[in-house]
Formats: structure tokens, C-alpha cells, sequence
């Protein structure tokens, strides 16, 4: 969903104003949360939505969302490099710790250079779903937890229930 800010900045927005994109990867058997921006060589202190500061460090990122079609989805895949040194250790800590049913999870905020307090975007709780390590990184996806995984079987037609029509 675009908010009046996205709004705000593609259509009268400044022309150097940059868009960061940060990720921050949790799990409670983690040594610590990583916190990664994709477009800033120097990294960056943002605040997040509980009004606490954090620093993003950076790393090479490549993300691409997923097309949503008609599902609605919120779902992406992320190719990040230069972790060979961390990230094995972390797996290895979550395969062999007592969270390991539980998945990853990723925050992805989208903040403007101008204004590091305020999220321009985020999409946050997404679960790391697959993980394929890479020579020199690894490529992953993550998409929203599946909440209404199961159907009911029951089909909403105009027949059925007419009240739907005002919906229309």
C-alpha cells in the first residue's frame, strides 16, 4: 500500500533525496540482530518505529519483490554477500539451539536520506523461508506468515448472501 510520504516523495519530492533500503534479520537463538543497509557504503542510524535509534551496517544487497498477482502476498527474495564469516556460525547456533522450529524473521524499512526518523515504507515479521548458501553470501526468500492457511469451503455468492452486492 503507498502512504501519502511515497506519495509525497515520487511526485514533489527532492531529486537528491535517496531512498535507503535497510533489512534487519532476528531469530531468538541469534547472538545478536543484524541490521544491513543495502545503498549506503558508510552505513546508517536510523529510528524505528518504537522510537529507538539503531545502526545499520552495509552490505551488498539485491532485493526483488515478489509479484503479488492476485494473492496479495507480501514476499521477497534477498541475495547478500559477503557473509561467509557470520551467517554459517548463526545457522549453525539456530539448527542446534532449542528454537529451531522457529524462522528467521526479516524487517525491511525503506527510509529517505533526508529523514532518518521516520520509515518512508516497512514491511515488518516476515519468515525466511528458504536459504541458499552461495560462494560468496547466501540468496534467500522471505514472505509473510501464511495466517488463514486453511478454507472453509464456503463460496460468498450474490445468491447466498445479497447483502455483498453494496461491497461491489
Amino acid at each position: 500500500m503507498v502512504t501519502d510520504a511515497e506519495k509525497y516523495y515520487w511526485l514533489v519530492g527532492r531529486h537528491d533525496d535517496v531512498r535507503l533500503e535497510c533489512i534487519e534479520i532476528t531469530h531468538p537463538s541469534f547472538s545478536r540482530a543484524y541490521r544491513f543497509v543495502r545503498n549506503h557504503t558508510d552505513g546508517v542510524r536510523v529510528r524505528h518505529e518504537n522510537g529507538t535509534y539503531y545502526d545499520y551496517d552495509y552490505l551488498p544487497i539485491t532485493i526483488q519483490a515478489a509479484k503479488t498477482g492476485e494473492s496479495l502476498e507480501q514476499a521477497f527474495t534477498m541475495g547478500i554477500g559477503d557473509v561467509g564469516e557470520v551467517m554459517p556460525f548463526e545457522i549453525q547456533r539456530l539448527r542446534n539451539g532449542k528454537h529451531a522450529h522457529v524462522r528467521p524473521t526479516l524487517n525491511y524499512r525503506v527510509y529517505l536520506s533526508s529523514d532518518l526518523t521516520t520509515p518512508l515504507n516497512s514491511v515488518l515479521g516476515l519468515e525466511i523461508t528458504d536459504n541458499q548458501p552461495q560462494g560468496q553470501g547466501a540468496v534467500f526468500k522471505c514472505k509473510a506468515r501464511e495466517v488463514n492457511a486453511t478454507a472453509t469451503g464456503t463460496k460468498y455468492t450474490l445468491d447466498s448472501y445479497p447483502t455483498l452486492r453494496g461491497f461491489l
